[in-house]
């Protein structure tokens, strides 16, 4: 009755979600590949499947491939990624370089679906995080294909939705095979909505894992700050912000990446006005054998996908936005992987359990506004014995926790091994 209930609904809704999406250029990118979709023109045998909606859980399927790849290479797998958004696709299309199938996710309607996996085979369904479609689900274990969600996780404002539809979500997560959970406290949110707790459990959040080049410690970094992941409500802080460094510390070369690329434009506009400004697609192409201080330019306005990590590695200090404005935080971990001491601000509800890590530790601070993130940038700045402990107290949290990695796949490969049977 449910299944019923929920197509008749979904199908009612789609003309609509169709008309708002030609006039939103994020969705409307794709729309036509996520509606007609199909993987009969290079169908796929026993693959693993890995569905992330956006940038930051197509990261860690990258990341859950890699580690596959390094450490069960006997099984020679093939691999299936889905994300619901175009710039994730491009970015992971680009990293894999077509070792690895990469796709739209196909709307969740059940003819949509069945039309995407027509003539291929998959071994398993991977879901990152808490992306809860009921008809991939369900069509899912209908070509016997088990279901597993990893890292996953039910934030503070999402958890109330969830348990308000607990009756209808329980008829989706008897489905899943099993739920491995970032913490204790999600895997009992899981249990609250309905999932077996036999089949939810807690290795870790695997957002610490990631494949990352050993860093060469004779290289020293660069004045180089980095405000990373900025969103639209946080600009004016980090203008006012940049001035105040660039007043101080005129040599410093600043990056500033958005989240969303559509906001470089107006960024350059903006930040014209007082210094050289130079776009990260053009720097690239400039400074290929040249370190980036003989280069000339004050700031430098991030517009490409995937490249962050590199100037992290780069940076003395990193600011990582989402926080400075209640949007609910962002993954703070990046810089640390490189040494890197972390700013963050107040709003980290989503990232709760990483932020009190790297406060604990520390490894980064917690600013509570642009006056203090300033102020915080400067004492880093003036201050290289500082920032070389937390960045070694960084590396310490990146490698207390690599174990998480390896027992979500642990968990993974029992669900398969389970699903021969």
């Amino acid at each position: 009755m449910w299944k019923i209930i929920y197509n008749i609904l979904v199908n009612i809704a789609l003309p609509f979600f169709i008309i708002i999406s030609l006039f939103k250029k994020k969705i409307r990118k794709n729309l036509y590949e996520r509606l007609f979709n199909s993987t009969k023109t290079n169908p796929l045998k026993n693959a693993i499947w890995i569905h992330g909606a956006s940038i930051g859980e197509v990261v860690i399927a990258e990341s859950i491939i890699n580690f596959i790849r390094k450490t069960k290479k006997e099984f020679n797998m093939d691999f299936l990624v889905t994300t619901n958004t175009f710039y994730a696709r491009d970015m992971v299309t680009k990293r894999f370089n077509k070792s690895v199938t990469v796709s739209s996710s196909p709307l969740d309607l059940t003819y949509t679906i069945e039309r995407f996996i027509d003539s291929s085979t998959f071994k398993i369904l991977i879901i990152v995080e808490t992306e809860i479609w009921p008809n991939l689900i369900w069509t899912a274990k209908k070509h016997n294909i088990p279901v597993v969600i990893v890292n996953g996780r039910i934030s503070d404002k999402a958890l109330p939705g969830y348990t308000r539809f607990s009756f209808f979500l329980k008829h989706v997560l008897s489905c899943i095979d099993m739920v491995v959970t970032q913490s204790e406290e999600h895997r009992q949110r899981y249990i609250s909505i309905g999932m077996e707790p036999t089949n939810v459990i807690t290795t870790g959040n695997i957002k610490y894992f990631r494949e990352i080049p050993e860093m060469d410690e004779s290289l020293e970094k660069a004045d180089i700050v980095t405000f990373g992941s900025i969103k639209e409500k946080e600009l004016d802080f980090v203008y006012k912000v940049i001035k105040r460094l660039k007043h101080v510390m005129p040599f410093l070369k600043i990056y500033i990446a958005p989240r969303e690329l559509h906001l470089a434009g107006s960024m350059e506009e903006e930040l014209k006005k007082d210094y050289r400004i130079m776009r990260y697609s053009a720097l690239k192409k400039e400074k290929k054998d040249t370190y980036p201080e003989e280069v000339d330019f004050d700031v430098v306005i991030v517009d490409t996908v995937g490249d962050l990590l590199g100037i992290y590695k780069m940076s003395r200090v990193a600011f990582v936005g989402g926080s400075l404005a209640p949007y609910g935080g962002q993954n703070i971990l990046e810089p640390l992987f490189f040494s890197t001491p972390v700013l963050f601000g107040p709003y980290m509800e989503n990232f709760k359990e990483i932020s009190e890590m790297v406060l604990e530790r520390n490894a980064g601070f917690m600013v509570k506004d642009h006056e203090d993130l300033f102020e915080r940038m400067r004492y880093l700045l003036e201050n290289r014995d500082v920032t070389e402990k937390m960045g070694r107290n960084g590396i310490d949290i990146i490698q207390m926790h690599r174990g998480y990695m390896e027992n979500t796949i642990e968990a993974i490969w029992r669900i398969m091994e389970k699903g021969k049977q």
